[in-house]
C-alpha cells in the first residue's frame, strides 16, 4: 500500500496530466456528442435487426419497420446524418485536436485547426478511379491497368472516417507544435498598422507561420511516400494500428485497464480521467469500427470497447451494488444519509457523492469490492462477449444512461446483454452486503 501511495500513484498522475495526453481526451470529449448522434442515427436505421430472422425472427415487425423508414425518407436522414458524424470521425478529431493543442501551448486555437486539417488534406491519398470499360482475355486472373488510365479523384472517404484518426492524432500534434512555436517567433510575423480589422491582422500574424508549416509538413509527408511506396495512412496501419488493436483488444488489456482505473480512485485521484488519457485513443476507433459493422449488418469485430460500460454500472466502481445492499442492510446513519443523498445521481452512473462522501477513497473496508467488482466484471464480460454468448458493444451511448437501458443501446438492441447487466446488478449486490455489514459492526464498536 505505501508503495502504491508513494509510487504508483504519483506516476499515474504525471502521466494522466501529460499535455499531450490531455489535449487528445478533450479533443474526444468535445466530439463526443456528435458520436453520439451518428450513433443514434444508426440505431434507429438498424434497431429491427432484433426481429430478424437471426433475433426474434419476428419478420413483421422487421419488415414494418424497414418499409416505414425508408417510405417516410427517415432512413436518409440518419444515413446522412451518419456521414456527417462517425463517416468524418478523423476530419473532426483533427480540428477539435489542433485547438486543443494550441491551448495547452497558449497558441492561436482556430489558426492551429485550419493549418492541422489543410495538412491532412493535403496528404490525404485520392481516389482512384479507373476508365469506364477494359478488357481481358478469357479467364484471365490478374490484369494489368497503364497508370496513365487512372485518373486522381476526390479524397478517398475511407481516410476520413476512424481509419484516418491515428494519422491525425500523430499528424495533428507534430503541425501544433511545429505551427505554434513558429507563431511565437517575432522575426515571422507580419504586423498591420492599427486601424486594420483584428480578424485580417491576425491572419497575417500567423500568415509566414502557416505557410512555413503547411510547405514543410506536406514536403515531408510526400516525400515520405515516394520514398518509402507507402503513404502514412498504410504506415500508421501497419506498424502502429495494427499492433496496438492486437495488444488492445485482449482479456489482459480489459482486466488491466479495470484495475488501474479504480486503484487509482481509491487513493483520491480520477482514475476514469486518467487512464482514458491513454486508452480513449485507442477504443474509440475500434468502437467505430463496430459501428460501421453493425451499420452493414457484419459481424462485430472488436470486444474491449464494450466491455467497460458493464464494469461501472452505477459508475466508476459499480457502485449500484453498494448503493442496493446499503439500502437493504446497512443501520448506520451516517451512511444511510449519503446513499439516499446518492440513489438519484447513482442510477445515472454518477457516484462522486459515494465515494468523498461515505467515503470509499482511503476506505480500508470498502476499497476491496469497489476493486474487485468491476475486475471481475470485466472478465466475465469479455469471455462472453469473446464467445459471442452476449451481444458486443457497438453503439457510443451518453455515459449517463442508466443501467439495463445502456446495455441495450451500446449493443444496438441486444437482450442477452441487457440480461446479463441485470445478473451483474445481483453479484454486485451479494458482493458488496458483507462489506456493508463489516462496516456496520465497525462502526457499531
Amino acid at each position: 500500500m505505501k508503495f502504491l501511495e508513494e509510487k504508483f500513484v504519483p506516476f499515474a498522475a504525471r502521466i494522466g496530466s501529460q499535455r499531450h495526453l490531455v489535449a487528445i481526451r478533450d479533443a474526444f470529449v468535445v466530439i463526443m456528442p456528435v458520436t453520439i448522434v451518428g450513433a443514434v442515427a444508426v440505431l434507429i436505421n438498424n434497431i429491427q435487426g432484433v426481429f430478424a430472422e437471426n433475433g426474434l425472427n419476428v419478420m413483421s415487425i422487421y419488415n414494418g419497420y424497414t418499409n416505414f423508414i425508408n417510405s417516410t425518407g427517415i432512413s436518409d436522414v440518419m444515413s446522412a446524418v451518419n456521414k456527417g458524424s462517425i463517416n468524418m470521425m478523423a476530419v473532426l478529431l483533427v480540428v477539435t485536436l489542433g485547438y486543443q493543442m494550441a491551448k495547452g501551448l497558449n497558441g492561436d486555437g482556430i489558426a492551429t485547426s485550419v493549418v492541422s486539417l489543410t495538412c491532412y488534406l493535403g496528404l490525404a491519398p485520392a481516389v482512384q478511379t479507373l476508365n469506364n470499360s477494359y478488357s481481358w482475355a478469357e479467364n484471365a486472373k490478374n490484369v494489368e491497368v497503364l497508370t496513365d488510365d487512372i485518373a486522381s479523384g476526390g479524397i478517398a472517404g475511407a481516410k476520413l472516417d476512424s481509419n484516418g484518426m491515428f494519422v491525425g492524432m500523430l499528424l495533428t500534434i507534430v503541425v501544433a507544435e511545429i505551427f505554434i512555436r513558429l507563431s511565437k517567433n517575432d522575426k515571422l510575423k507580419i504586423t498591420l498598422p492599427d486601424g486594420v480589422p483584428p480578424a485580417v491582422a491576425g491572419s497575417f500574424t500567423v500568415l509566414v507561420p502557416a505557410i512555413l508549416s503547411v510547405i514543410l509538413i506536406v514536403a515531408a509527408g510526400t516525400y515520405i511516400e515516394r520514398i518509402s511506396g507507402m503513404n502514412l495512412w498504410t504506415i500508421i496501419q501497419k506498424f502502429v494500428s495494427a499492433p496496438l488493436n492486437s495488444v488492445a483488444d485482449t482479456l489482459g488489456t480489459a482486466v488491466l485497464v479495470s484495475f488501474l482505473t479504480h486503484i487509482l480512485w481509491v487513493f483520491g485521484l480520477h482514475g476514469a480521467n486518467l487512464v482514458g488519457a491513454v486508452t480513449t485513443p485507442i477504443f474509440t476507433p475500434m468502437l467505430v469500427q463496430n459501428t460501421a459493422a453493425f451499420e452493414n449488418h457484419q459481424a462485430i469485430p472488436n470486444v474491449v470497447p464494450g466491455v467497460d460500460l458493464f464494469t461501472k454500472m452505477g459508475g466508476s466502481g459499480a457502485t449500484l451494488g453498494l448503493l442496493i445492499a446499503s439500502l437493504l442492510f446497512s443501520k448506520v446513519q451516517a451512511e444511510r444519509t449519503v446513499i439516499s443523498i446518492s440513489i438519484a445521481p447513482g442510477l445515472f452512473e454518477i457516484n462522486e457523492p459515494i465515494i468523498f462522501g461515505l467515503p470509499i477513497v482511503m476506505n480500508p473496508i470498502y476499497m476491496l469490492p469497489f476493486i474487485v467488482g468491476p475486475v471481475v466484471l470485466s472478465i466475465t464480460t469479455y469471455l462472453l462477449m469473446d464467445f459471442n454468448i452476449i451481444e458486443r458493444g457497438c453503439l457510443s451511448i451518453p455515459w449517463v444512461t442508466p443501467p439495463l437501458l445502456s446495455g441495450f443501446l451500446v449493443t444496438g438492441g441486444g437482450f442477452r446483454a441487457t440480461i446479463y447487466q441485470a445478473i451483474g446488478i445481483v453479484f454486485l449486490v451479494l458482493l458488496w452486503t458483507p462489506f456493508v455489514l463489516m462496516s456496520n459492526k465497525q462502526n457499531a464498536d
